[in-house]
């Protein structure tokens, strides 16, 4: 059952478990997300999740994230069209991404495509959307950096029809799941995530 709160009492709260679990992601090893970014990926692969979609976005990992270049480098293998995330005036965009594409770090420093603006694409024409998260709960409930661009840019899900796609996908380890996590009416929560030892559907 996904706790629905309006207001912003618990914004300091959020923000100190964000600092918490970033905390524990980032006494990470080299080698721990090597294994665990492996082992995540091997599931991902297992769920067939990949296996029907055709434009999959994904994002570039930094700072500990779950480790995606693997990932990437097994869709490009498929013939998969790939997209990565690009803020544009405070919103969230999509740009292709292909092998040997050029990127540069946006004003977060996450790497972003050189997509000319004509040639963006909005989540509502993806199949897939696999998203970065702090946190999560066993309801799918995502907690993000706290900037509301994931939130933003898929909003048409909590009123759209085609509510089917695209898919949304978390990557997490489990040392980031919590018990649970207090959500506002405009998050949108994930249809699945996927740790290093469990698939998560909502």
């Amino acid at each position: 059952m996904r706790s629905v709160i309006v207001g912003y009492l618990h914004r300091p709260i959020m923000k100190n478990l964000r600092t918490r679990i970033k905390q524990k992601r980032e006494q990470l090893s080299s080698e721990n997300v090597y294994q665990l970014g492996d082992a995540i990926f091997r599931n991902l692969l297992d769920s067939n999740i990949l296996e029907d979609k055709s434009r999959i976005a994904i994002y570039c990992s930094v700072n500990n994230e779950v480790a995606t270049m693997q990932i990437i480098k097994h869709l490009w293998t498929k013939d998969k069209a790939l997209f990565l995330p690009i803020i544009k005036s405070n919103q969230l965009v999509f740009g292709s991404y292909k092998s040997g594409d050029n990127l540069s770090n946006n004003k977060f420093d996450i790497p972003e495509p050189t997509t000319q603006r004509e040639e963006l694409i909005t989540a509502d024409v993806l199949d897939l959307v696999i998203v970065p998260l702090v946190a999560f709960d066993s309801d799918c409930n995502r907690l993000g950096m706290g900037g509301g661009y994931y939130d933003r840019a898929l909003a048409f899900k909590k009123t759209s029809s085609k509510t089917s796609s695209p898919l949304l996908i978390g990557l997490a380890y489990e040392l980031q799941k919590v018990n649970i996590l207090e959500i506002n009416s405009w998050d949108i929560p994930m249809d699945g995530i996927i740790s290093e030892s469990k698939t998560y559907l909502s």
